[in-house]
């Protein structure tokens, strides 16, 4: 909901609907990959998941390069060293990103990643109005708490579901359990 009260929000400045629209389609398709890298990573591995990705990234993203950004490549600035800053920081972060994300699917899931990274956008907002003094409008201010409330909802709605799946039989067992494998370990050291 508070995705699309951004949207709202944008399409009312000039021809900006069509930006809009492909920003919403962007984010579809990002948290599809994101469904999909989930069941890859539990399914094939980690290892498995990031050799295919590292490989059809190469081949995917030469063939952009050869294709729509040689003349960027000739024009790009080799001899700033504030260049190859940028772009060795870029890589360093975007290499951390996608060696992580496996891992974060793997032992939480796609919906705490996506609900995190449009959390990450409030962050943003957050520092654009203490740094830029940016202003926003109600609307984007509503879509801001919504999205907010949506990552807590879920995390409550989790914690719920995780403690009503444990009895007092099992709390009781596993604390005996624990305890009884203290009493042995000590006795074994004596």
């Amino acid at each position: 909901v508070g995705c699309r009260i951004m949207v709202f929000v944008d399409s009312h400045k000039n021809e900006s609907l069509k930006g809009d629209l492909m920003v919403a389609f962007a984010a579809v398709i990002y948290g599809m990959n994101n469904v999909c890298l989930e069941w890859l990573a539990k399914d094939i591995g980690t290892y498995a998941y990031l050799g295919m990705y590292c490989w059809f990234g190469l081949l995917i993203s030469g063939v952009q390069v050869a294709v729509l950004e040689t003349t960027d490549l000739q024009n790009a600035p080799w001899d700033d060293p504030d260049f190859y800053l940028t772009v060795i920081g870029f890589t360093l972060f975007l290499f951390t990103f996608i060696s992580l994300m496996p891992l974060i699917m793997i032992k939480y899931s796609a919906t705490v990643a996506n609900l995190n990274l449009l959390a990450a956008d409030v962050y943003s907002a957050i520092a654009g109005y203490i740094i830029f003094a940016f202003e926003f409008s109600l609307l984007y201010t509503l879509s801001m708490v919504l999205i907010l409330g949506g990552v807590l909802l879920y995390i409550y709605q989790s914690h719920i579901e995780d403690t009503s799946n444990v009895s007092p039989d099992d709390v009781e067992q596993s604390t005996s359990l624990v305890v009884g494998n203290e009493e042995e370990e000590k006795a074994e050291v004596f």
